[in-house]
């Protein structure tokens, strides 16, 4: 391989930050900038499986530091940028990856605004927040400039019979803010795209799900075209590439990491668990 053609994907003495690396994609995203070459900040509320990121990340030869932060407090936020900027001189890239969905498949109807609320606080809202604070540090030091990515999701894109509306919601939401800052900070040197998984084995969030409902599992399978769930090191390549110079001309994107899921929207093959027939819900489904 040409030397200079693989430098492209380098994160040599980059400074990232990576939001919800306790578990699952979050490391594997800490990971991939890792092995890049960055130098990465993870961040999440448990501070014991942040410190395994950290130790992981080290092992590549980079800096790291686990900082627990609740992210949705804007103070403890805000802190964590702060205290990056002090012992790491800047931020050239950020991943808002931090947020969590709607297990229990209930419709629309059958929920709470609750829910809803802490749905859209931590998906949506505090990675708007999180694009706001980065922007800030990326725009006044020098060099100017950064890379930002949101984790949204296939779900920001079609509609599913897994239900979960205000993930849905949230997910659109990311995929159009993501748009917006890119386009608003195109010529400012700010990169602004998002990463957008489908249905992932290994990973805190599916996994309760399929232990829950194991026939779920193959269900999801067979919906994909590729015959498999992704892997959370299916999405180390995709970030590398988002970061480095060799996506230097890609801004407002949304790459779907997803075994073709999206190509068909997740079409609906078979009626789902909590369905008496295709599209109806099952009556009984949720109650005691």
């Amino acid at each position: 391989m040409d030397p200079a053609f693989a430098q492209l994907f380098s994160l040599d003495g980059k400074v990232a930050i990576v939001t919800g690396a306790s578990s699952g994609i979050g490391v594997a995203l800490a990971r991939g900038l890792a092995r890049a070459g960055a130098n990465v900040v993870v961040t999440a509320r448990r501070q014991e499986m942040i410190d395994n990121t950290a130790e992981m990340c080290r092992g590549y030869g980079v800096r790291s530091s686990a900082w627990t932060a609740d992210i949705v407090d804007e103070a403890q936020f805000e802190g964590l940028f702060d205290r990056t900027m002090t012992e790491y001189g800047r931020l050239d890239v950020l991943i808002n990856n931090a947020g969590f969905t709607d297990r229990t498949a209930l419709r629309h109807d059958q929920n709470t605004m609750r829910k809803f609320r802490a749905i859209v606080e931590l998906d949506l809202l505090a990675t708007m927040n999180g694009c706001r604070l980065a922007a800030q540090r990326m725009l006044t030091q020098k060099p100017a400039g950064g890379v930002i990515v949101n984790i949204s999701s296939i779900l920001g894109r079609s509609a599913s019979e897994f239900r979960a509306s205000a993930y849905h919601a949230a997910k659109a939401g990311v995929d159009g803010l993501t748009r917006i800052l890119a386009y608003e900070y195109a010529r400012e040197g700010i990169r602004v795209n998002s990463l957008a998984p489908s249905y992932f084995e290994g990973t805190e969030m599916m996994d309760k799900v399929f232990e829950a409902a194991p026939v779920t599992k193959a269900h999801t399978i067979e919906r994909t075209p590729m015959g498999r769930l992704g892997r959370p090191e299916d999405l180390e390549g995709a970030i590398a590439f988002l970061c480095s110079d060799a996506g230097r001309f890609v801004t407002g994107h949304t790459l779907y990491v997803d075994g073709g899921w999206s190509t068909g929207g997740g079409f609906h093959q078979k009626p789902a668990l909590w369905e008496s027939e295709l599209g109806r819900q099952d009556p009984n489904w949720g109650k005691a």
